[in-house]
């Protein structure tokens, strides 16, 4: 939902953009120019579990601590987890933010805060970001997956976000993959399984229970991996061929000119990326993907800081 506040006004596209990073272990409140610099920042734990209400407090509390730089704001940008519906600003119930049901956020910020509001789903904020700034740069159509926590995708064809009638982002981590694999939100052997550090941590015992008899977070595996460990390192490569799959699919769907994987790619050993690479040219259609690059989130650490001003910025812009 873009929400028009009095403070909105001409010389908006010079002015800086607040945003608010809603993590479900941290987040954010930034403010960031419109040529992608992080000019203030203050993060704190999201402490999910005070509710929605208490999270908004505490957001407005951090903002204000920016002082006059927010003041000069033209507009605030979101970026959350989904589901969520991105044309009217409302939040419907994301798994890691307990309570946040049916909250119509845009409107309540809006009237908060007298200014312009977008609300996005994080995957697209973030691929919105590497399209203004980064990895993207000049694609009309990409994908980003988030390969965080969990694997969720923004994707970009001819211009346009794709979305569902209602707003919806494609939840690719539902999608199953294989006959079987550590459930996630219910389900074994989807995207989430295999593709995001959740996943991945309970892969290590799923796959190794006489070697692993609890979840390794990714980071550990490759330190073993690195060590000469052949389960952690298989681990890891079952990881990767199955992202790579994921890419096949979703070139052979969209033939993206790039697919911009997320924090994973950040810290996993280079030879993660190879293998997913390898897997997509093993499974996808050459017609579809021939053009398609699959690289890592070039805004690296930034990425995220800038990711809810991405949302408002190319709401501006380009619309819905």
């Amino acid at each position: 939902m873009t929400a028009r506040g009095e403070r909105s006004g001409a010389g908006d596209e010079e002015r800086p953009i607040l945003g608010w990073d809603v993590g479900g272990t941290k987040s954010a409140a930034v403010v960031a120019s419109p040529g992608g610099e992080v000019l203030d920042r203050r993060e704190w734990p999201s402490r999910v579990e005070r509710g929605w209400q208490a999270m908004l407090e505490e957001f407005l509390e951090r903002l204000g601590e920016l002082g006059r730089l927010a003041e000069q704001a033209a507009g605030l940008g979101v970026s959350i987890g989904g589901p969520l519906n991105p044309l009217t600003g409302v939040i419907l119930g994301p798994p890691h933010l307990p309570g946040w049901h049916d909250v119509p956020l845009a409107e309540i910020l809006q009237r908060r805060l007298g200014l312009p509001v977008v609300v996005e789903h994080d995957a697209v904020t973030c691929l919105l970001a590497e399209c203004l700034w980064g990895a993207a740069r000049g694609a009309a159509s990409a994908i980003y997956l988030t390969c965080g926590t969990g694997c969720g995708a923004g994707i970009l064809t001819r211009g346009q976000i794709v979305r569902g009638p209602a707003g919806q982002s494609p939840e690719v981590g539902h999608v199953r993959l294989a006959p079987d694999g550590p459930p996630i939100f219910g389900k074994a052997g989807c995207v989430e399984s295999f593709c995001g550090g959740e996943g991945i941590s309970k892969l290590a015992p799923f796959l190794y229970p006489g070697r692993f008899t609890q979840p390794v977070e990714p980071r550990r595996l490759a330190e073993l991996a690195a060590a000469g460990e052949d389960e952690a390192r298989a681990v890891l490569m079952e990881s990767a061929r199955r992202t790579g799959q994921l890419c096949a699919l979703l070139a052979d769907i969209f033939s993206p000119q790039v697919i911009v994987l997320g924090s994973l790619a950040r810290y996993l050993p280079p030879w993660w990326r190879d293998e997913i690479i390898r897997s997509f040219h093993e499974e996808a259609l050459p017609a579809n993907s021939a053009e398609t690059r699959i690289v890592p989130a070039e805004l690296a650490e930034r990425l995220q800081d800038l990711s809810a001003a991405a949302g408002w910025i190319w709401r501006q812009r380009h619309g819905a």
